[in-house]
């Protein structure tokens, strides 16, 4: 077990403190859904600059999602639309409450006839790029802005439950020929942790198939050498760094933790555990966890700034242990 008496203070000091003045966004993501608190904190947060600016770049020609009309932004860019989505999907609120229908309705239109979504385009051999790890980060976002019961979403989980493959998780080149399952290579963790938080947004419904892809994720985290996918750069990741947002591969430890809590009967194990350690034991007892990453594009919220305390960080922290530890 993580150190209780450490975790206990960590969880009653910076629960209480975000509760009574935190950020709107981080103190949001605290309140349960039957809080008076909740729609003055809403209407707090909607007036925010920074997630207007959030909002606002959606429409980008570039990095936002009018950007399918030519070019479709890059998703290994932090400032691109998938991580703008990304956090606002994190704080709990329906694309009509933030005024962005429009910007989901088209995103809607970007998905293919077998479910998956169009990330990138091929010009030169007119075809289209799509990979289950994003299709997988899409579809979270569009269920946590209220799409849930949409036949988009629907569509692109029928495309996920029916492409695992026979070691439990999941990968993009997952046909060696047409109609052919490539079995040889292992799954993905970039895939699995997407799939995951997915499947994790319905409860229990989806617990058989997450199982084995959570259980593969938790044992190898601490071996960085196998913690890539195809389309990273294999660069030297330090996947332990604290970021927001994720990495693209979605394998950095908050991301981890965070994606993984959503199944908190599959927790209670001793690899979850030590990742829950590696972060607590950075907390210096007193104050929020620390930034490690410094991403320019998110340099007006606290977490983009590196070495700063970010209260957005241990909020998801937060989140994560008590679906873990104080709920059960």
């Amino acid at each position: 077990m993580p150190n209780l008496e450490r975790l206990n203070h960590f969880y009653y000091l910076n629960k209480k403190t975000i509760l009574d003045c935190g950020s709107p966004h981080a103190k949001f993501i605290q309140l349960p859904q039957t809080s008076p608190q909740r729609e003055s904190v809403k209407e707090t947060l909607l007036k925010e600059p920074n997630i207007k600016k959030i909002i606002k770049k959606l429409s980008d020609p570039i990095s936002g999602i009018h950007s399918f009309s030519r070019t479709p932004a890059d998703y290994r860019v932090y400032g691109s639309f998938f991580w703008g989505l990304r956090f606002l999907a994190d704080i709990g609120l329906s694309g009509n409450e933030l005024g962005i229908s429009e910007f989901t309705k088209r995103l809607q239109f970007q998905q293919l006839e077998d479910g998956q979504f169009m990330v990138r385009y091929h010009r030169k051999k007119q075809q289209t790029i799509s990979l289950v790890c994003m299709t997988a980060h899409l579809t979270y976002c569009l269920i946590c802005l209220g799409y849930k019961e949409s036949n988009t979403v629907k569509t692109a989980l029928n495309f996920i439950l029916t492409t695992q493959r026979k070691d439990g998780g999941w990968h993009c080149d997952r046909l060696k020929q047409l109609g052919e399952l490539n079995q040889a290579a292992p799954s993905c963790p970039a895939a699995n942790i997407h799939v995951i938080r997915a499947l994790g947004q319905f409860g229990k419904k989806f617990i058989a198939f997450a199982e084995p892809a959570t259980r593969q994720l938790v044992k190898i985290f601490n071996h960085n050498s196998i913690l890539h996918c195809e389309f990273d750069s294999r660069q030297c990741l330090n996947f332990n760094k604290l970021r927001y947002p994720p990495h693209y591969t979605g394998l950095d430890i908050l991301n981890v933790i965070h994606s993984l809590s959503f199944f908190p009967d599959l927790m209670v194990n001793s690899d979850f555990e030590s990742l829950v350690n590696m972060v607590l034991n950075r907390w210096d007892g007193k104050n929020w966890l620390r930034s490690e990453k410094r991403i320019p594009e998110w340099s007006t919220f606290d977490f983009g700034k590196k070495s700063g305390y970010s209260e957005w960080l241990t909020s998801l922290f937060l989140q994560a242990i008590e679906r873990v530890y104080v709920k059960n």
